[in-house]
């Protein structure tokens, strides 16, 4: 019984031993197999890189001499031996290289020729037909002679005929103010004239602001001293004597002296005919307005849709536009938005005229 279990201890030590025997030369078979595979394409590698060493360098013929003399670089000289049979295909491949490089260079030669032969040709031709093209040239540049100029912009904008364009006369009133500034700044956006008709003790306490109104070209108007109806208009005699104190004023500021006038609130019902006898005896011209935009009841920018739908109505009327407005910080914010409407609709803004005659309410 012992034997029989030796004698299978034995069998079973045979068959690992011969098992590992078979492992081990698997691996080393694999391994081999491996480094060889590993070797194969690196020699494939080199062999690719020299090709492409070759094709980037230009075709020139060298003697062996020179490509002894050619320094060896670092990665080169650090190569192992193994790679003599690598070194010697690619010295096979250069020669190769060269005799295709004579054959490129005869060819191009000829092609070089060839061109050269065409040119000749296409310049002889070029020269017979030459003198046709010039006459038909000169021909076409004595039509674009005789052809009357087109401009581009008389082409794509068609320019508004004047008697076609309707005028509006916007009038400000109780200036100078701090918002004169804008108002003027407004007015030049637009390119627009406007009539100021101002008060005494602002023109005194907004110097700068009158100046500015004189130097742009904006017509200078006056509007009284106390804006109180009790005091200016309790005599015919108490309205001439605030015009000519306000028209002090306006001397003093601006060397000059108007004779535009806007009473206080309108001339309807205080301005009687006294009383306008009296001041137009003076030498003064007493404008109302035709349309109230009540900026100064409104208080917001509702004036302006209000004022168009007047300026509408006006339309097919005679009467020139002449627009109550008042020197105030809401309409200053709204201003732009009348005046956009106003170009939109062709009216050109021009300013109240000492020639002109003048809008006044009918006061019985």
């Amino acid at each position: 019984m012992r034997e029989s279990i030796g004698e299978a201890r034995q069998k079973a030590g045979k068959r690992e031993a011969a098992v590992l025997l078979v492992l081990t030369l698997v691996t080393l078979f694999v391994i081999f197999g491996t480094w060889h595979v590993n070797k194969i394409k690196a020699n494939e590698a080199m062999g690719k890189q020299h090709k492409e060493e070759i094709k980037k360098k230009p075709y020139s013929q060298k003697t062996p001499a020179s490509l002894s003399s050619h320094p060896k670089t670092a990665n080169e000289s650090k190569k192992p031996k193994e790679k003599t049979a690598t070194a010697a295909n690619a010295g096979t491949e250069i020669q190769i290289a060269k005799k295709t490089t004579a054959h490129i260079s005869t060819a191009t030669q000829s092609q070089k020729e060839t061109n050269n032969i065409q040119e000749k040709n296409e310049t002889s031709v070029k020269k017979l037909k030459t003198p046709k093209r010039i006459k038909i040239e000169n021909k076409e540049t004595k039509k674009a002679a005789m052809a009357p100029a087109v401009h581009k912009s008389e082409t794509k904008q068609k320019q508004i005929d004047p008697s076609e364009r309707k005028t509006v006369y916007l009038t400000f009133d109780d200036g100078p103010s701090h918002v004169s500034g804008g108002i003027l700044d407004i007015l030049n956006q637009f390119q627009a004239k406007a009539t100021f008709f101002m008060l005494e003790p602002n023109i005194l306490r907004f110097p700068e602001a009158v100046k500015r109104m004189d130097q742009e070209g904006q017509a200078l108007g006056l509007h009284g001293v106390s804006h109180d109806p009790k005091k200016f208009y309790r005599t015919k005699e108490t309205v001439v004597q605030e015009m000519d104190q306000d028209n002090l004023a306006l001397q003093k500021i601006t060397g000059k002296k108007s004779v535009l006038i806007r009473t206080p609130y309108g001339s309807a019902p205080y301005m009687k005919p006294a009383y306008q006898d009296a001041v137009r005896e003076h030498g003064y011209q007493l404008w109302d307005w035709t349309i109230d935009s009540k900026d100064w009841s409104f208080r917001s920018p509702q004036y302006v849709e209000y004022s168009i739908v007047q300026i509408k109505n006006m339309e097919h009327r005679k009467e020139p536009v002449v627009i109550l407005l008042h020197e105030r910080k809401e309409t200053l914010e709204s201003l732009p938005k009348l005046l956009e409407y106003l170009m939109k609709n062709r009216y050109q803004f021009k300013r109240i005229e000492p020639a002109m005659k003048p809008v006044t309410f009918h006061v019985s």
